[in-house]
């Protein structure tokens, strides 16, 4: 990660904040059956799809983008973070 973007930030924080909370109530998801576990993991993979998507947006944004590829790449990745949060808050 040579430069952070908008949505790396987000995704390392989220992915961090998932293991943290996945390690202080361990207890509580750890039920016998491995369900709550699986949750958290899910919970990680998202944050780790945000990074995937980051570096795919990235990858284009150099290839396409003579001027300030930096800056077009956080506008981008800043409406596809609005657009999910408005997509959760809406159907969830």
């Amino acid at each position: 990660m040579k430069k952070l973007t908008v949505l790396k930030v987000v995704s390392i924080i989220h992915i961090s904040l998932t293991i943290i909370w996945t390690l202080w109530f361990y207890s509580e998801l750890d039920d016998g059956k491995g369900w709550g576990l699986l949750f958290s993991l899910g919970l990680a993979a998202l944050g780790f799809l945000g990074l995937i998507v980051s570096w795919i947006v990235g990858f284009i944004c150099k290839k396409t983008i003579q001027q300030q590829p930096i800056r077009i790449q956080n506008t981008i990745e800043a409406a596809l973070l609005v657009g999910f949060i408005v997509f959760v808050a809406l159907y969830f």
